[in-house]
């Protein structure tokens, strides 16, 4: 692998270091990143992806003849897809603005079956004048804020109460003095795509718009992130009839991040229609029967509304991090009539008899130099309900008593 590795080195920097060479600038290229372990136990069947990678929420229960709940169940796994190389480059510098290249990848695959093969995480280019910079290629959504997301040890940043999406874009940021910016982007979901069909969002002919603010002073960082995207989830009914029926929706986030050594504080609102791009609950659905005797065959789309709240409060110091999540997601459901879409073969929702969802984790991380272990306990309950079959609004008629997964995960990771 390392021999791998150096040869695509290689091939891909030398010949623009020889180009540097030739003109008299300097490129700088470093290799960093890390490898990670992880064993973890789970008590109850989930919805999880990655061989339980990425952990969503347990599954509802399941009883047999007997009442006995099928999906209480004691697993276990051990992992090491999180490996991470990571590459930088920086310079020549181009139209007047300092350059910075990176291309970073794991093992996770882009869905579970390819699970362990290698994929692009970041693969963009950065360009950084004095008061502004333009970025082009793949990397986080502006939803995922870098300087403020729950920091726990299972992977996915807190998902799926805190976003999880990775993106081809390009934005461009203006610095507003030296503790403001604000900055606008365009971007393609890529494999982060919405619950429905794959062609949804590149049918519409639009791109996912968004735009954000950003407030940091020493000990407070702020955001504000707001967006709208569409889809065009289909180009012929089921009765052969051209269609270009769309759907928009819009999403809309706020957060804070307070650091007072030893202490920091983070909090952060999502709200928003179809967050399912950013591996949320949510989705949408048909304002008209799409099946049955009273069937519409060009039929208009409507949202699922979903809202979410998490804090991550942790005590750092040089060798000891303690710290504890918590999340709360809502299924708020549509506004005016709902009629379900999804099929044995296509799902346009995740969650959809989902009313709320909630976890806490408290975690431990011992660090010396460049390795950390990590032991993080996390507590996750999801609340079924059953929808209304008579009355077309989307409402719940009964929610059950929320199923709860427990996991305790241990972690080990050398960064280099």
């Amino acid at each position: 692998m390392r021999k791998l590795l150096l040869l695509f080195l290689t091939v891909i920097f030398l010949p623009g270091i020889l180009i540097s060479q030739e003109t008299g600038q300097e490129t700088s290229v470093t290799l960093s990143g890390y490898v990670r372990y992880e064993l973890f136990f789970d008590t109850y069947e989930s919805v999880d992806t990655r061989d339980g990678e990425v952990y969503l929420y347990p599954l509802s229960e399941n009883l047999d003849i007997n009442g006995n709940d099928i999906n209480k169940n004691f697993q276990i796994n051990m992992l090491g897809l999180q490996a991470r190389p990571r590459i930088t480059a920086v310079g020549p510098n181009a139209f007047g603005a300092k350059i910075t290249g990176v291309l970073e990848g794991d093992f996770l695959g882009v869905s579970q079956a390819d699970v362990r093969m290698l994929r692009l995480r970041h693969g963009f280019l950065n360009l950084k004048w004095e008061s502004s910079e333009l970025l082009l290629g793949h990397t986080w959504h502006p939803m995922f804020v870098a300087e403020c997301f729950p920091a726990t040890v299972s992977m996915g940043a807190g998902v799926p109460f805190h976003v999880l999406n990775r993106a081809p874009q390009a934005r461009y940021t203006v610095n507003l003095g030296n503790t403001m910016s604000v900055m606008g982007a365009i971007l393609i979901h890529g494999y982060h795509k919405s619950s429905g069909p794959a062609d949804a969002q590149r049918n519409s002919g639009l791109p996912d718009m968004q735009f954000q603010f950003k407030l940091k002073t020493d000990y407070i960082f702020s955001s504000f992130t707001a967006g709208y995207k569409f889809l065009t989830p289909r180009l012929e009914t089921i009765d052969g009839v051209k269609t270009n029926e769309t759907i928009g929706s819009f999403n809309v986030a706020a957060n804070t991040k307070l650091t007072f050594n030893p202490v920091t504080i983070k909090v952060e609102g999502i709200y928003g229609q179809n967050l399912t791009n950013f591996v949320m609950i949510g989705g949408y659905g048909a304002t008209e029967a799409p099946t049955g005797p009273t069937r519409v065959d060009d039929y208009e789309y409507t949202n699922i509304n979903t809202m979410s709240v998490w804090s991550d409060v942790a005590f750092n110091f040089d060798f000891l991090e303690v710290a504890v999540f918590g999340g709360y997601s809502s299924n708020l459901g549509a506004t005016g009539d709902y009629y379900s879409l999804t099929t044995p073969t296509q799902t346009y929702t995740r969650g959809e008899d989902i009313q709320y969802i909630f976890r806490v984790s408290p975690r431990v991380i011992v660090k010396s130099g460049k390795t950390d272990f990590g032991l993080e306990y996390m507590v996750t309950g999801a609340a079924y309900g059953t929808l209304d079959a008579i009355n077309p609004e989307y409402a719940f008629t009964d929610t059950d008593k929320p199923t709860i997964n427990s996991r305790m995960i241990f972690s080990a990771r050398y960064k280099f």
